[in-house]
């Protein structure tokens, strides 16, 4: 059926329609704009709105839009696709944008909420000036305690942040310090001059530090005797290390160095013989090899190989000549209280693979000075037994009696009364002892070895 001319314009598309109520009408002439118009039937001309001031308004669709936004949540507008706030990187619980991690984050010293403490840490070195009667103060705690760590970076930086009104005076004082203690810390001190001097302090330092120090040995060696010998070694070390120049010990010699200012007089006994200590080293190591060892390789310095060696000789020296005392004292001279558990082992293993009653009296006599002088501590004593107990197995393959042989010896330091009960607890446990036989009378089988 046809469609009728009322229905024609409903087979419109929506489109058109919109098209139509958003695009403005002319009314033409001689028609009212209150005129009515009969159901069914529509002229040409649209409606239009007019507001109360008579001016064409908005298009109807999107005033509809605009009003409805009140009544509407979460309305994503025309221009709007979906997309995330500013790419990611706004609204909360967000990552941010990718690659903002690479960017430097900007501070503007405007911002109301800016904090001083967010702009860039700017680091302020407050100098403190040191004056040679300060030595004692701020830098002998310094180096007493590099004698124990043995790190000289930590001492050159606590230097740098001091200003050193005489670094000859340092070098003099330095060197005093280590001939008031031993061979050891002689060679740290040895060590740290080498590496101040691409630091802190330059050859003419150390020159004059050395002319200063040959001056006082009259006051040094009042306190230490072999001060004059022990400053030539520390110039031949220098020498070796090329912290001064051979030219140091050859001016003393020169005629035409003879008459410089300042310069310590050879004449004076102590003098030349420091000097004459320091050329005689240098001339007889033409390399200087061996002046880099010249303060010995102590244990500190050593690998846990060569100061097990080390140990290991002692206690043949000690078995050889039955000397206590000087054993005590090359094990001084080693200077490793935390690897004392070593020479207990040590000596524990030896006089068992010995296995007769001369050695174990020996190292019976030689753990007693030790405890007694305190050279060994008890810690270490009951740690190098454990380490017997542990692998205690073991040597009785060679020695099949050494359970009972290491009880034998415990029991005798525990008559001279330097072990307790903690000690002998540690010892494996053994079979009840037999009876010679059930009509002994209760007598105990002696132990045989």
């Amino acid at each position: 059926m046809p469609l009728s001319e009322t229905n024609k314009p409903q087979s419109q598309s929506i489109e058109d329609l919109i098209a139509q109520l958003d695009s403005p009408t002319v009314i033409s002439q001689g028609e009212s704009p209150n005129r009515k118009c009969l159901k069914g039937k529509r002229t040409g001309t649209s409606f239009v709105r007019h507001n109360s001031n008579g001016t064409n308004s908005v298009p109807l669709l999107q005033k509809n839009i605009i009003t409805s936004k009140k009544y509407t949540k979460n309305l994503k507008s025309l221009n709007n696709r979906g997309l995330p706030k500013k790419n990611g990187a706004g609204g909360k619980h967000t990552w941010g944008a990718p690659g903002c991690e690479l960017t430097d984050y900007y501070i503007d010293s405007k911002d109301p909420n800016y904090d001083s403490e967010d702009g860039p840490d700017i680091l302020v070195t407050n100098y403190r000036e040191i004056d040679v009667d300060d030595f004692d103060r701020d830098i002998k705690p310094l180096v007493l305690e590099f004698f124990q760590n043995g790190d000289t970076i930590e001492v050159i930086d606590q230097l740098k942040t001091c200003r050193l009104r005489s670094r000859p005076h340092l070098v003099s004082y330095l060197v005093q310090i280590a001939l008031e203690n031993n061979n050891t810390c002689r060679e740290l001190m040895s060590r740290l001059l080498r590496d101040l001097t691409y630091e802190i302090l330059t050859e003419p330092d150390y020159s004059l530090g050395f002319d200063i120090l040959l001056k006082n040995l009259n006051e040094i060696t009042l306190d230490n005797p072999d001060a004059a010998e022990k400053t030539g070694t520390f110039i031949a070390r220098a020498i070796a290390d090329k912290v001064i120049n051979r030219r140091y010990i050859d001016r003393f010699y020169d005629n035409q160095s003879v008459e410089e200012e300042n310069m310590p007089d050879l004449k004076d006994s102590l003098v030349f013989k420091s000097v004459e200590s320091a050329r005689v080293l240098v001339t007889m190591n033409n390399h200087l090899n061996q002046l880099s060892h010249i303060w010995g390789n102590k244990g500190g310095f050593l690998a846990v190989t060569e100061l097990v060696d080390k140990i290991k000789e002692i206690i043949q020296e000690l078995y050889d000549s039955r000397d206590v005392d000087e054993a005590i004292r090359c094990l001084k001279e080693l200077n490793v209280p935390h690897f004392h558990h070593e020479l207990v082992f040590e000596a524990i293993d030896f006089a068992l693979q010995k296995a007769n009653d001369s050695a174990m009296d020996l190292i019976v006599d030689f753990f007693e000075k030790l405890c007694k002088t305190v050279v060994v501590t008890y810690d270490q004593f009951k740690m190098g037994l454990v380490r017997v107990v542990d692998i205690i197995q073991d040597i009785s393959l060679d020695v099949p009696n050494a359970s009972a042989m290491l009880e034998k010896m415990m029991n005798k330091c525990d008559v001279r009364g330097f072990v307790n009960e903690s000690i002998l607890d540690l010892l494996p446990n053994r079979s009840r002892k037999r009876f010679v036989s059930e009509g002994d009378g209760g007598k105990i089988k002696e132990d045989v070895y």
